[in-house]
This record gives C-alpha cells, sequence and structure tokens, in this order.
C-alpha cells in the first residue's frame, strides 16, 4: 500500500463480500481492511484469506437489549467478543455446509461491520443448521433478525439470513437457489423499509411462484427483533404465520374482487356525433381502441374530423373531451384549418386558398374553442412515422391529458413492418392505451378487391377480412367500423355514405348504424335519415297491432 497515495471512497470487497471495507485510492489500488484483499490497479488482486484459526474466539452471551438468549446464540455460532484493538464486538460465525467456520463478520458497537475470513465460502447465515426439504424456510434480512425468529420458533424450525443485507439479497438467494427450492414455502422477512421492501419485491420474481410469501413487520416497526423487543416473543411467533402470497403484479384473487368493485358503474362512452352508431356501441368508453376502415377516398379522415371537433364544441359540455391529433399525411397546421373550417361551416379547401373569407373575429374565436384552454395536442412528424417513435407519442400525449387521440392513420405507421411488426405496433397500442386510460380512434385502409367483388370506393360491403395488414388490426381494437360510399355514383347519392358496425367487443352489436351525407357547400358531414329508412318504420308502425 503506498503512503503516498489518497483515499477516494469505501465500497463493496470483490473477495470477502463485505459491503465498505474496500478503500479505493487515488492512484487505482485497492485494499479491503476486512479480508486483507490488495488490488493492484491493473485488473490483478491479491487475495489475504485468514484460516479458521484466525477467526476471534468469543464466548456466548445473553444478549439482553436485544431478548435473545445464550443458548439461541450458542446455535448459531453469535458471539461476544473484542477485535484486535480490544474493542467489544458481536460477531455472526459463517459456515460451510460441512458446519465448518469460515467466516465471520464483525459487528461493532458503532454499528460499523467487517468480516474476517471469506463469505464466499460460506451459504447463507444459518444454512448448516438445517437439511434440505421441509415444509418452511425464513429468510431475513439480518443476523440478529435470524436470531430472533429461530428463538421464537424454539430453534426447531429452519431460519437464515442474507449476508450482505438487502443490497445484496438477491445474489445471495440466486446461489442457494437449488436449497431454497426443496422447500414447500419460502418467506421473506426483510426490513419494512423501501431498501427491504424493494429486496423482497426483487428476491420474489427469482424464486418458484406459488412458493413465496413475504412478511411485513406489524405495527409499523422495522424488523423482527424490533417487533420482539417492542411487543413480545409472542407478536414474533404470530408475525410468522401471517406472511402475504407474493402476486406478481396484475395477479389478483376472488377476494380482491369485492362486491362494491364489482358494483362500481362502467365508466359512460363518449358519444360520438352519430347515433346510431351511439346506440350499437354505446360510444367510445375509457381504454378502448376504435379502428374505422373505408376505402381510399371514402372519407375516413373527414369522420375523425367531425369526431374531433365534437369532441371539443359538444353543446352538452360533460361529453366534450381533450384530444390528441396525430394526422399523417398533412401538416399540423392544415389538421387545425380543417377544424377551423368545420367550425365556420366552410369547405377547408377555401379557407386554405383564401384564410381571409373568414374575419380575425371569426378566426381568434375558432381558435380559442378549438385549440386554446389545454385541450387540444398536434403531433408534428416531420415525416417521420417509425413505429416506436409513434407509439412513444401517443404515450406522451395521453399522460399529457389527451382523452381520444386521433390516428390517421395505422397503414403508415405500419408502412414496412412485416406482420410480426403490425402485430408489435398494435399490442403496442393496446398496451398504452391499457396504462394511461386513453382512447384511440385509428383509421386503416382495407386490402384490395378480390377480383369479381364490388371495390369499397363503388359501395362494396366491407367486411374485417378487408382491412389490410396482419389479423391483429382486426383481433385487437375493441370496435370496429367501416364506411361504404359509391364514389361513381350520379347524382346526390356520391355524397352519401353508410356507417357499418363490423365488430362491437362489449355486446356485440353489429350491422349497418348511420347514413351520412357531405355538404358539398359547408364541407360538414351529418347523419341523416334515408327514405327507405322511414317508409320501413312506417310499415312496421302500420303492422303493429296495438
Amino acid at each position: 500500500m503506498s503512503d503516498d497515495s489518497t483515499l477516494v471512497c469505501k465500497g463493496p470487497c470483490p473477495d470477502c463480500g463485505s459491503s465498505d471495507a474496500c478503500a479505493t485510492y487515488d492512484d487505482g489500488h485497492t485494499y479491503c481492511f476486512s479480508c486483507g484483499s490488495y488490488g493492484h490497479g491493473d485488473g490483478e488482486r491479491t487475495a489475504v484469506s485468514r484460516a479458521p484459526s484466525d477467526l476471534i474466539r468469543g464466548e456466548y452471551k445473553d444478549l439482553t437489549k436485544r431478548g435473545i438468549d445464550a443458548s439461541t446464540c450458542k446455535l448459531w455460532g453469535y458471539m461476544v467478543g473484542k477485535n484486535r484493538d480490544g474493542e467489544p464486538v458481536q460477531l455472526a460465525t459463517y459456515c460451510d455446509t460441512m458446519g465448518e467456520p469460515v467466516a465471520q463478520k464483525m459487528r461493532t458497537k458503532d454499528k460499523e461491520f467487517m468480516v474476517l475470513g471469506s463469505l464466499k465460502k460460506a451459504g447463507l447465515y444459518g444454512q448448516h443448521l438445517w437439511r434440505s426439504g421441509g415444509k418452511k424456510v425464513i429468510i431475513t434480512e439480518g443476523e440478529i433478525d435470524a436470531l430472533t425468529v429461530s428463538q421464537a420458533q424454539a430453534n426447531r424450525w429452519p431460519v437464515v439470513s442474507v449476508p450482505n443485507g438487502a443490497q445484496g439479497a438477491k445474489k445471495a438467494l440466486a446461489a442457494q437457489l437449488d436449497w431454497l427450492k426443496s422447500f414447500e414455502e419460502i418467506v421473506l422477512w426483510f426490513d419494512n423499509d423501501e431498501p427491504g421492501r424493494d429486496a423482497a419485491e426483487e428476491c420474489a420474481r427469482i424464486l418458484p411462484m406459488g412458493k413465496v410469501k413475504i412478511i411485513t413487520t406489524p405495527d409499523g416497526l422495522k424488523d423482527a427483533n424490533d417487533l420482539l423487543r417492542e411487543k413480545g416473543m409472542k407478536a414474533v411467533t404470530d408475525a410468522t404465520w401471517n406472511g402475504r402470497a407474493y402476486r406478481p403484479d396484475g395477479i389478483v384473487t376472488g377476494e380482491d374482487l369485492t362486491v362494491e368493485r364489482l358494483k362500481q358503474k362502467t365508466a359512460p362512452g363518449w358519444q360520438t356525433p352519430y347515433p346510431k352508431l351511439n346506440e350499437l356501441t354505446r360510444g367510445v368508453r375509457p381504454r378502448q381502441l376504435w379502428l374505422m376502415v373505408a376505402g381510399t377516398g371514402v372519407g375516413k379522415s373527414t369522420d375523425a374530423r367531425e369526431f374531433a371537433y365534437h369532441a371539443l364544441t359538444c353543446a352538452d359540455k360533460s361529453n366534450r373531451r381533450k384530444v390528441g391529433m396525430m394526422f399523417l399525411e398533412e401538416s399540423v397546421e392544415d389538421t387545425a384549418k380543417y377544424l377551423v373550417a368545420l367550425d365556420n361551416n366552410v369547405l377547408a379547401e377555401d379557407l386554405e386558398d383564401n384564410p381571409d373569407i373568414l374575419t380575425d373575429a371569426q378566426w381568434a374565436k375558432s381558435h380559442a374553442a378549438l385549440l386554446g384552454g389545454g385541450c387540444y395536442q398536434a403531433y408534428d412528424h416531420f415525416g417521420a412515422t417509425d413505429s416506436e417513435g409513434l407509439l412513444n407519442k401517443v404515450e406522451f400525449m395521453a399522460l399529457n391529458g389527451a382523452e381520444l387521440i386521433f390516428l390517421d392513420h395505422l397503414t403508415i405507421a405500419a408502412t414496412g413492418e412485416d406482420n410480426e411488426g403490425v402485430d408489435k405496433l398494435m399490442v403496442g397500442l393496446r398496451s398504452i392505451i391499457e396504462r394511461t386510460g386513453v382512447s384511440v380512434i385509428a383509421i386503416a385502409h382495407l386490402r384490395k378487391a378480390k377480383s369479381g367483388d364490388t371495390p369499397a370506393e363503388e359501395g362494396g360491403q366491407i367486411k374485417l377480412d378487408d382491412i389490410k395488414g396482419s389479423g391483429s388490426m382486426k383481433q385487437v381494437p375493441d370496435v370496429v367500423t367501416g364506411k361504404e360510399r359509391d364514389q361513381q355514383a350520379d347524382g346526390p347519392e356520391k355524397d352519401e355514405s353508410l356507417i357499418r358496425s363490423l365488430k362491437v367487443r362489449r355486446g356485440g352489436k353489429t350491422g349497418p348504424a348511420d347514413h351520412l351525407r357531405y355538404n358539398t357547400k359547408t364541407g360538414r358531414l351529418k347523419p341523416f335519415v334515408k327514405a327507405t329508412e322511414a317508409f320501413d318504420k312506417e310499415e312496421s308502425a302500420e303492422d303493429d297491432p296495438f
């Protein structure tokens, strides 16, 4: 060790396992004050391992302040003695699988810890006391807690402790996984603080699923020994039977699903501007993915804009929603102009060509109603539409307050992806929806019509199998709607379309919904009652004998 070097910090020792006895100096060399190992600074190490004969001898005494008797200490090899400087210390003796002492963990009155010998040769503290297999083993975070729990069980049932506290618990248990698996039940009793709770969760994930229980020290106390000193031995014994079964996130039991929880009303769905579609779907509920499909140029984006406009300006304020707009085929300025055009019943293309068809007052009023107040977000994609980046933006919008996100369209987002990539995109979208509670209304394209079938652009009836992309495009969404319109029709029928419900996961109501008519002067798309529908209703009324 160089006399000219300066201590930089202390940390864990790779040789003896001490958590803070290894000193690092500014010239790169290291020295462990616990086991004496020396690091040369060039990657080489000289380990100094004390033989068992060098371990400190002490005596077995009652630990009065801890409430632990001498007989328990003797069984566990926990002694009281003096270190080589004559200072009083407590000594936890670690043994190998044959029960031979190989290391000691030394604790001073100031709660400083040092390790003598090699913890690498030992297992868990106390592991040598118990045979493999059995009903239950309890694992504590420290040696004193292990003695406490053991004594509460008359020193008859398996208890062990991890050697390096919460930070090294996972690694220590992983090294003894085969031994731990031999027990029917593995109980973790770590400290009731954040590091202890985190370590318990971390360790539970590497242990056999279904075998793990976690004890939280009751009454707000930190650990088993605190419980012994504050509440007595019976409280410790009772706690050993009160561990909760570990369940990974997302798993609930029948008991968790209380009657009160089941009786909670489902949040009402957002009502679209299409009344018959609302009857079939009950509106767009939170955490739903809707997919709107139609042929090229039939008017999918027009529907999405009408939906967004309705969400922002609905006369029923309870039906208003904060929206996010992700229109990948146009700029954020164009998307906003379309909404302003709807607000003023003018054609968007006229407004683009001549913004002065609206007065400054009209522009200001529409801007405040649609884009102000924190209710509107838009994605300025700059032509970038990779699926991972897109999903990140969807999640950001949701976390930033958006309740309805309009995505036009998924087919672009999936460009260049194979079926596996499309599936990943859809699952990612569903995951974000579940995590954040947002609802997403997305648009997708259709496959090219088969030979002999009427194309969707000419009014052909749409089916789920017509959706372009992998099977997840129809499987993942909660609701799928199709829009049918004959672009080549003569007369006013060219501007009329039919919304069809193709899939509704909740309730399963499918079939024809609203007839829509596009106004070529105002640019608005409105539901209307088709003459044949009115006739059918009249006939139905006449046939009713009552």
